[in-house]
C-alpha cells in the first residue's frame, strides 16, 4: 500500500526541469517570452538546415558553417552545433577528407586535383600534395578496395598491418590508354598532347612523363 502510495505521488510530481521552466516563463515579459520561442525556433530551423545539407552530402566544417551563415543563421549557435555534430559524428572533416580521396582515385586523378579538391571543399586536414600518401598510409582500412600495390601479393592476406600506397604511375597509364590507346607515343606532337591530359588529371611530372613510356603490358612487367 505504501509503495503504490509512492509511485502515485512520483508520478503525479512534476518533472523539476519542466517546473524551472514553467516559472521562469511565467517570470517573463511578453517580450522576453518572444525573444526565448524566437531561439527556439531559430535553432530548431538551424538543426533542420543542417541534417538537410548533411542528408544531401558529405559537408566539410567550413561549408557547413558557410551554408548556414548565409541562411541567416546566428554564428555563436552554428559553432555550437559544428561542435555537437562533430562529436556525434554526424559531421567529420577526417570522414569527408577520406571520401573526396578515395573519388579522386576512382576517377583516376592524380595528387594535385585531388588536393585542389580538398581545398576547394574547404579541408585543410591535408596540408600538401606529398601528404595525401601519408593520409592514405595512415587512414588504410578506408582503402582497402581501392589499394593498387602488392593488394594481391601473398603476403597481403599474411601482414595486416602491412601498409600500401596507390600506383600514382599505373593510375596515369591506365588514365592514358583509356583517353587514346594503348601505344605508346612516339611523335613530339602527340606527347605533349598526352602530357598536358595528364597534366590536367592532375598527376605530378615525373609521373607524367614516365606515363608516356608505359602501355598496360609493359607496366605490369616493370
Amino acid at each position: 500500500m505504501f509503495n503504490l502510495f509512492l509511485i502515485t505521488l512520483k508520478t503525479a510530481m512534476p518533472d523539476p526541469k519542466s517546473l524551472l521552466e514553467n516559472i521562469e516563463n511565467q517570470l517573463m515579459t511578453d517580450e522576453q517570452r518572444q525573444a526565448y520561442h524566437d531561439k527556439l525556433k531559430a535553432e530548431s530551423y538551424m538543426r533542420w538546415l543542417a541534417f538537410y545539407y548533411l542528408g544531401r552530402r558529405e559537408q566539410s566544417k567550413k561549408e557547413l558553417r558557410d551554408k548556414l551563415l548565409a541562411k541567416g543563421c546566428d554564428a555563436a549557435a552554428i559553432e555550437a552545433l559544428l561542435s555537437e555534430f562533430e562529436a556525434e559524428g554526424y559531421q567529420s572533416d577526417e570522414r569527408m577528407t577520406s571520401a573526396l580521396i578515395k573519388e579522386g582515385i576512382g576517377k583516376q586523378h592524380g595528387t594535385q586535383r585531388i588536393f585542389k579538391t580538398l581545398k576547394k571543399h574547404g579541408l585543410t586536414t591535408v596540408r600538401s600534395v606529398s601528404a595525401i600518401n601519408t593520409w592514405i598510409e595512415t587512414h588504410n582500412d578506408f582503402f582497402e578496395d581501392l589499394l593498387l600495390n602488392d593488394i594481391e601479393s601473398d603476403t597481403a592476406d599474411d601482414d595486416p598491418d602491412e601498409t600500401y600506397e596507390v600506383d600514382w604511375l599505373a593510375q596515369a597509364v591506365a588514365a592514358r590508354v583509356r583517353k587514346y590507346g594503348d601505344a605508346i607515343p612516339t611523335e613530339p606532337k602527340e606527347k605533349a598532347r598526352q602530357l598536358r591530359f595528364l597534366q590536367y588529371r592532375g598527376f605530378t611530372a615525373d609521373v607524367c612523363f614516365d606515363a608516356l613510356k608505359y602501355d598496360l603490358t609493359t607496366l605490369a612487367n616493370r
